[in-house]
C-alpha cells in the first residue's frame, strides 16, 4: 500500500485537480490522505463531495508543511497492516501527474530497495522546462548544484540522456519513501525545519543511513510554478526571510542543517549564507538589465 500525503490550505482549485489525477491512477493500491490545515474556502467540503474515498485530517492553520506531513505520516503508520512493505508518497496540491505516474515510481522503488525515489519537476505551462531533477552538494564548500541545470533545464534533453539520476537529497514534491524508514528513524523534524528544508533534511538523513536517493526520469510531476515562485523580491523581504520560518532563507534551519550534516559545520553555514546573498544580488542585477 502506498499512502499519499498532501498538505493543503485554501487552494481548493489546485486540490481538486491534484485529486483528480490521483483518482485516475493506473496503480490502485493507494490511499490518499489530505491534511487540511484550517482552510476556509470549502476545501474539506469539496473533497467530501467529489472524492469521498479520500481521508481528510484537520489542522488549525498553524501546522505549516512539516507538521501537516507528519500528521499524515503518523496516521498512515497507524492504519498500515505492514509497515515493512508499505510506503509514503509526499505530494503538494499544486502538482499534476499522469495516470501511470505512481505505477512507474512504485515499480522502480520496489525493485531497488533500500531507496527513496523522487520525481523530476516540470512547468505545467511548459512541459519541457525542467525545474528540478535532484541535486549534488559539496558539503565542504556549500555549493549546491542543480541537476536540472546540467541538462539546461530541458526535460527532453534529460530524457534522451538518462533514465535515472542519483541525488544527494530529494524534495517533497513527489518522493516515495519506505514507511519502515519513518518507523526506524523518526518523522520529519518539525521543530527545526517547520516549513522549508524538512524534506531535504530527511532525505539526507536517509542517505546517511544507507538509503540510495534517485530521481526517475519518466515519473515526472507538473508544477504550477506561478503558485509557489516569487520572481521579484526586495532587499527588505530577502533580509526579513532570515528570521522567518516561512522563508527558504530562514537562517536557524540552515544553521541546524549545517551543524547536523556537514563536516565543517559553521564554515559551511557561512559559505551557504554568502552564496545566498551572492545569488540574490546576481538575480537583482539580471532583472535590472532586462
Amino acid at each position: 500500500m502506498i499512502y499519499v500525503i498532501i498538505p493543503v490550505h485554501n487552494r481548493k482549485h489546485y486540490t481538486r485537480e491534484c485529486l483528480r489525477c490521483l483518482h485516475e491512477q493506473v496503480y490502485k493500491d493507494i490511499r490518499v490522505i489530505v491534511v487540511d490545515d484550517g482552510s476556509t474556502d470549502g476545501t474539506t467540503e469539496l473533497i467530501k463531495e467529489e472524492f469521498p474515498e479520500v481521508t481528510v485530517l484537520h489542522g488549525d492553520g498553524n501546522l505549516w508543511w512539516t507538521k501537516a506531513i507528519n500528521m499524515g505520516v503518523s496516521y498512515a503508520i497507524k492504519q498500515s497492516t505492514d509497515t515493512s512493505t508499505d510506503a509514503i508518497l509526499t505530494l503538494n496540491d499544486d502538482l499534476l501527474i499522469k495516470p501511470d505516474y505512481i505505477e512507474k515510481l512504485a515499480s522502480f522503488f520496489m525493485q531497488n530497495q533500500p531507496c527513496l525515489v523522487g520525481s523530476p519537476v516540470v512547468d505545467v505551462k511548459n512541459h519541457n522546462y525542467l525545474e528540478y531533477a535532484g541535486t549534488t552538494c559539496n558539503y565542504y564548500s556549500a555549493k549546491w548544484k542543480s541537476n536540472a541545470k546540467i541538462f539546461h533545464n530541458n526535460y527532453d534533453e534529460l530524457k534522451s540522456k538518462s533514465s535515472l539520476l542519483p541525488s544527494d537529497d530529494l524534495s517533497g514534491r513527489g518522493t516515495l519513501i519506505p514507511m519502515s524508514f519513518f518507523c526506524q528513524q523518526g518523522l520529519y523534524d518539525e521543530r527545526n525545519f517547520p516549513h522549508y528544508m524538512a524534506d531535504i533534511e530527511l532525505s539526507v538523513r536517509a542517505r546517511k543511513s544507507g538509503y540510495n536517493l534517485f530521481v526517475v526520469t519518466d515519473s515526472l510531476v507538473y508544477n504550477y510554478m506561478d503558485a509557489t515562485r516569487n520572481k521579484r523580491q526586495s532587499w527588505d523581504v530577502f533580509i526579513k526571510g532570515f528570521v522567518s520560518f516561512k522563508s527558504p532563507n530562514y537562517l536557524r534551519s540552515r544553521y541546524i542543517f549545517a551543524v547536523r550534516h556537514t563536516p565543517l559545520r559553521q564554515v559551511f553555514f557561512l559559505l551557504d549564507l554568502s552564496r545566498m546573498i551572492f545569488g540574490f544580488v546576481k538575480n537583482k542585477n539580471e532583472t535590472a538589465t532586462l
